[in-house]
């Protein structure tokens, strides 16, 4: 026979459950609260333009704009929902797409000997959603026939034309963001380096949105763009490592009183440059403090010592 106390605590354990499954089962997405006041945003998948993988989109069905879900992830990361722990503790954000991008593949392996209409170019399940965004086509290929019919044959020119001034746009983007473009990029609000980004040659930043866009398509088209841009077979995205780069160019080749541009106007000798370094690598005296603190502390286990397996 269950008591009353027995019978409610079994609902509250199952009701708990239920809830952790729920919760375990859901995704934190961070959206602007203008698209969740939206009746016509809705969330499709379609494969993805580079790899074909499924990939999940939103659709802003009153402003005609693509969003891709993006996924930033870390590992020994939770999320705290009420008193419940989701173990997964990625988050889902929003990155606007040009529907171009989900369209060319399509355009270009149906499309490039003969036209085709646009309706049956994304009579696929899930593309039929997006027939309505999609209004520039003519951008990465030929009209064919009378205009009401839409049919389209892909133009490999145009995709490449399209795509150089895609990058070009982006290369200005960054540069006027003041974002760093080499491989050591780092935060310049936390780290003072010694290389300016208006120092930066511009083939550096065309090379960076290069990258960006390539990450949206398929490797031929990457090879035939980047052939576009004839980017320099020595050119790579670092100043930091002991290759040949632009630095190396500038002046910085490894001899003895050279100097390396940074701000313009003034100039760093190397050798200042290996004294700095070499101040850094030495280490700091302790105070007397530091040694009787250093002194109290030997012998004692840390706390992550306190959870090992035994």
């Amino acid at each position: 026979m269950t008591t009353r106390s027995q019978k409610k605590a079994t609902d509250q354990v199952k009701s708990g459950s239920i809830l952790t499954k729920r919760v375990e089962k859901s995704w934190i997405l961070l959206v602007k609260e203008s698209l969740l006041e939206n009746n016509s945003f809705s969330i499709i998948t379609l494969p993805h333009p580079a790899h074909k993988k499924p990939s999940k989109y939103c659709l802003d069905e009153v402003n005609y704009k693509i969003y891709e879900v993006v996924t930033f992830s870390e590992p020994y990361r939770s999320w705290f929902i009420g008193e419940t722990v989701k173990s997964d503790g990625s988050i889902q954000m929003l990155t606007p797409i040009n529907p171009l991008f989900l369209v060319l593949p399509r355009l270009k392996e149906h499309c490039s000997n003969k036209a085709m209409p646009l309706e049956d170019l994304l009579s696929e399940k899930g593309f039929t959603r997006i027939h309505d965004f999609i209004s520039n086509l003519d951008k990465i290929g030929d009209l064919k026939g009378p205009s009401d019919m839409k049919a389209y044959k892909y133009n490999e020119e145009k995709a490449l034309v399209w795509l150089e001034e895609r990058v070009k746009n982006l290369a200005k983007v960054l540069r006027e963001k003041n974002i760093h473009v080499t491989s050591g990029a780092v935060s310049a609000t936390f780290v003072t380096s010694a290389i300016n980004n208006d120092s930066v040659n511009e083939e550096f930043y065309l090379k960076y949105a290069h990258g960006i866009i390539s990450e949206y398509l398929q490797d031929d088209i990457v090879e035939a763009l980047e052939k576009r841009f004839n980017f320099r077979p020595d050119l790579i995205e670092t100043v930091g490592k002991k290759r040949k780069s632009a630095a190396i160019e500038n002046g910085f080749n490894g001899e003895t009183n050279k100097k390396l541009k940074s701000v313009p106007g003034e100039e760093i000798s190397e050798d200042l440059v290996k004294q700095n370094v070499n101040d850094l690598k030495k280490p700091k005296a302790l105070s007397t403090k530091e040694k009787a603190r250093q002194k109290a502390a030997s012998g004692t286990k840390t706390i992550s010592a306190f959870f090992k397996k035994k």
